[in-house]
């Protein structure tokens, strides 16, 4: 009876050691998480203003709707692919060049609007980034490059862009890798930790690099799987004999 009763611990303690901590994989959590009520408001985070700067290389979509007649109207295709060049400017057929570098893209089509009036009537203008990309790399479900029609990403949206994190997957140290003036800088950031939603590195920039390390390597994984298997199999080994043997 207690090599049975010692046999049940030593499975129990096995199933312990190779399950993971909820702890460890639960995103933004707060002190209060386990004792909400159904519809309560459990806390109020401010989140950072995070408005995207046009700069120099920027992939646009140009848009722009006039009342005018269309034989009067110098822009043939309301829509245009445009790229600020090196000095920040787009070039627009017959007005010409407009710096818009360094513009929020609502400021930029302000700027615009403003300007296409002198040429076109009551114009309307709409921008679009082409080059918000953001690579999610390591313990994703899904690996990739993905890109947002929006100047405004999240890390938790590109996370869900990517398929999820895996359960292997740290939590707490999320790298941010982002190219400032040709200067690669490294941010992180804790999902485990619900103050990451006031982080001003919540909000993502083109072309940021998302690094998800893992919390046990691949190795320590595999041993690990090996130890529980050979664990196991001994148990079923003893535990036959000792049947066996009870019976005789």
């Amino acid at each position: 009876m207690k090599f049975i009763y010692s046999i049940a611990c030593l499975i129990t303690l096995v199933c312990i050691i190779s399950c993971t901590s909820t702890k460890k994989i639960t995103y933004l959590q707060d002190e209060k998480s386990d004792n909400i009520k159904a519809n309560e408001l459990i806390k109020t985070i401010r989140l950072q203003e995070s408005q995207y700067k046009l700069q120099p290389s920027d992939r646009l979509l140009l848009n722009v709707f006039s009342l005018d007649d269309e034989k009067i109207n110098f822009l043939k295709k309301p829509d245009m692919e445009v790229m600020l060049n090196t000095k920040g400017q787009i070039e627009i057929p017959v007005v010409g060049f407009v710096i818009i570098s360094g513009l929020t893209i609502p400021e930029a089509e302000q700027k615009l609007k403003a300007v296409i009036t002198e040429y076109l009537k009551s114009p309307s203008v709409s921008l679009k980034l082409l080059n918000f990309n953001v690579t999610v790399i390591g313990e994703v479900m899904n690996q990739g490059t993905f890109l947002s029609t929006e100047p405004r990403l999240n890390i938790l949206e590109a996370i869900g862009k990517a398929g999820g994190l895996s359960e292997n997957a740290n939590r707490e140290n999320i790298r941010i890798v982002r190219n400032e003036n040709d200067v690669a800088k490294i941010y992180t950031l804790n999902l485990l930790e619900d103050n990451a939603l006031s982080s001003p590195n919540f909000f993502l920039q083109p072309n940021d690099v998302i690094l998800i390390n893992p919390i046990r390597s691949l190795a320590q994984r595999e041993k690990t799987t090996a130890t529980i298997g050979l664990v196991f199999s001994v148990i079923s080994v003893i535990s036959t004999a000792l049947f066996f043997a009870t019976r005789n």
